[in-house]
């Protein structure tokens, strides 16, 4: 999911599909967590599928004379709010973005759902397959391959049958569907038809929702920035309730809200969490909300603020969070600032942005909204497994820290300097161990967690200035002292407030000692293919033309069949770690990376391994991701890696020196 709090940020976010053609929009709130059909929200609905149907078409006879087949049918159904298997979809992203922020009171977020996605026409086999099981009472095999012969006179086979019901299809664009449904012009709308349920080869009538079709991307508009969107939609662009909706009543929603008053009644809606003075008469505000606000009253509330405080500062500075686990994480809604005109320009801080008509400067930020989504799935961490994870790694560390501690103290730098030669690895692990447990949603708790981390990087800061080269003597032990003087700090911290947090948290000694640090998984993102793969992609091949120079440094090039200016990475490795990398790009299917290693110096004997690497597509160069795909869906082969943070090319070759 990514977040947008401008019509001209979503539209610079949409850009990346306009090497496609078959792009299909949705908006709506983020309060409907599924992309249901009408028909699927209540059980006896699909139940009663063929009867509402038919009934539909006996109760309105002269509505649907001049409509032949099922899906016209479906569509008119649609346009009056009879229950139907369809989804309503548009082809244009600004009436989808419409429909997302359409509904400004509402405290839940706006999403446009963006589907890349292969379109049917309505003559295609699949749409009328899935607009006639709306039709029949019994989905036996049999009758249902009699029943499309007798509607579309042609024949269907029991596997296309099992295939195109199994899954719903996005239908193309049409002047032919918006005859049978008016509103599809005013919103160049179209449809998702969904399909049903399957078991082995019997076909249930629940209808399945379009969530089974995995979005190309989900876009999020802030509760906070609906309002404005919706502002600008209809100055910039001229969409509104009366463009979208034919019926007149529309007009009349449309003029009350635009002219309604607008009232910022301010009393209760934040708090205050920090206030500091950052030097003389300059201070910075922490507020944090108490209740979802709009963009223009979040702005003033920080108005408010700053008009408390400019009063004895020359500049105030406002960070204003959502709630208190943004604040916790430092993930801030909006940032103000505000700067005496008559300060000397030397005091003057830079500016976070541009002026408003008062003298005040804001800054709204990007990406708050999903940043909390990530921080409450990924971050956050319970209070007694981060106690716990912490302290049993610290207990294995305290024994690399003491043999480092007393042997600086006892004046055995040698001893100490091949103590970490045999060891840096170990302490630069316990060092990301400590940095990836997570964080606690108590910032108190936080603070006394961040020891752990700190004292593991003194310690890491050790190796450094052993390792480092061109120091006298002198020097060195001063920068080594240093280290350790600060990593004492961090270490008694912990030892004293252990207890004192232990209890806080109410961890006992047994949930302290059943918890099992190794069993513990963190959730981590993992990328989802969304656009279909072409079966008749390219199948990538790579060779490697590797030669030793004289100086024992390498030169690779090679070619390949992947397409021009693709963005190679290369890293070379051997059993101690990486040894070199470089870039090259991809002309006319050839690619070098030219020397690695060295010049003068070059490698030993030995095996080593030659890593080439594509990265992900947003890294990439347009002219290559306009064939490769946005998804890389136009590649494929055993290089091919479609988990993690998304698509990559690995491919390793091993050679010896």
């Amino acid at each position: 999911m990514e977040q947008i709090n401008t019509v001209d940020d979503y539209l610079k976010k949409i850009s990346r599909y306009d090497i496609y053609k078959n792009v299909f929009y949705r908006g709506q709130s983020e309060e409907y967590k599924d992309i249901t059909s009408s028909i699927s929200r209540d059980k006896e609905y699909t139940k009663n599928e063929n009867s509402i149907y038919r009934e539909a078409i006996s109760m309105k006879t002269v509505e649907f004379d001049n409509l032949i087949t099922p899906i016209e049918r479906l569509s008119k159904m649609q346009h009056y709010g009879i229950p139907t298997r369809l989804v309503d979809l548009t082809v244009d992203p600004l009436i989808a973005l419409f429909f997302a922020v359409n509904t400004v009171d509402d405290k839940s977020h706006g999403n446009v759902y963006v589907f890349v996605q292969p379109e049917h026409s309505l003559n295609d086999k699949r749409i009328k397959l899935l607009s006639l099981l709306a039709t029949l009472e019994s989905f036996e095999l049999e009758g249902i391959k009699s029943s499309y012969q007798e509607c579309y006179s042609e024949n269907i086979t029991e596997d296309e049958i099992l295939e195109f019901a199994s899954e719903g299809a996005f239908i193309e664009h049409s002047v032919k569907l918006q005859e049978s449904n008016e509103r599809l012009f005013c919103q160049k709308g179209t449809f998702a038809i969904c399909g049903n349920k399957i078991v082995g080869k019997e076909i249930k009538k629940d209808v399945l929702p379009l969530d089974s079709i995995k979005p190309t991307m989900v876009i999020r508009i802030p509760f906070e920035h609906k309002k404005a969107a919706k502002k600008e939609l209809d100055e910039k662009y001229n969409i509104n309730e009366t463009t979208i909706y034919p019926e007149f009543p529309s007009v009349a929603d449309y003029l009350k809200e635009k002219y309604k008053t607008a009232d910022f009644n301010l009393d209760g809606t934040y708090n205050i969490l920090e206030v500091s003075h950052a030097g003389a008469r300059k201070c910075s505000v922490v507020a944090v909300l108490n209740k979802a606000m709009q963009i223009e009253e979040v702005k003033h509330v920080g108005i408010q603020i700053i008009n408390h405080y400019k009063k004895s500062n020359d500049v105030v500075w406002i960070y204003i969070a959502k709630n208190c686990d943004d604040y916790v994480m430092r993930n801030w809604l909006i940032k103000g600032q505000w700067i005496r005109e008559s300060l000397d320009p030397i005091f003057k801080p830079q500016l976070i942005g541009e002026k408003d008509e008062l003298g005040y400067i804001w800054r709204f930020e990007k990406y708050y909204s999903t940043l909390s989504d990530y921080y409450n799935e990924y971050t956050f961490v319970d209070d007694k497994i981060l106690f716990t994870q912490n302290m049993k790694t610290f207990e294995k560390f305290e024994l690399q820290y003491k043999y480092m501690f007393d042997a600086f103290q006892s004046g055995n730098i040698d001893d100490l300097q091949k103590y970490v030669t045999e060891n840096g690895s170990v302490i630069t692990k316990f060092f990301l161990e400590f940095s990836d447990y997570g964080h606690s949603r108590n910032d108190k708790f936080n603070k006394y967690l961040s020891n752990f981390q700190e004292v593991a990087l003194h310690l890491d800061n050790v190796m450094f200035w052993l390792k480092k080269e061109g120091l006298n003597f002198n020097t060195k032990r001063y920068q080594v002292s240093k280290c350790f003087l600060d990593a004492k700090v961090h270490f008694y911290e912990i030892k004293e407030q252990a207890a004192y947090w232990k209890e806080t948290i109410g961890l006992s000694d047994n949930e302290y000692n059943e918890i099992e640090i190794k069993k513990i998984k963190r959730k981590v993102y993992q990328y989802t293919q969304t656009i279909p793969l072409n079966p008749n992609g390219l199948d990538v091949v790579f060779n490697l033309d590797i030669t030793r120079n004289s100086d024992n440094t390498i030169n690779v090039k090679g070619t390949t069949n992947l397409f021009d200016k693709a963005s190679l990475i290369i890293s070379l490795r051997n059993s101690s770690g990486l040894l070199a990398q470089n870039k090259s790009l991809v002309e006319n299917g050839r690619f070098d990376f030219g020397r690695l290693g060295k010049e003068g110096e070059g490698f030993v004997k030995g095996k080593y391994k030659a890593n080439i690497s594509l990265a992900i597509p947003s890294v990439q160069n347009k002219e290559f991701v306009l064939k490769a795909g946005i998804e890389y869906e136009n590649l494929k082969g055993e290089c091919i890696n479609r988990s993690g943070i998304g698509p990559t090319i690995n491919y390793t070759e091993e050679f010896e020196l």
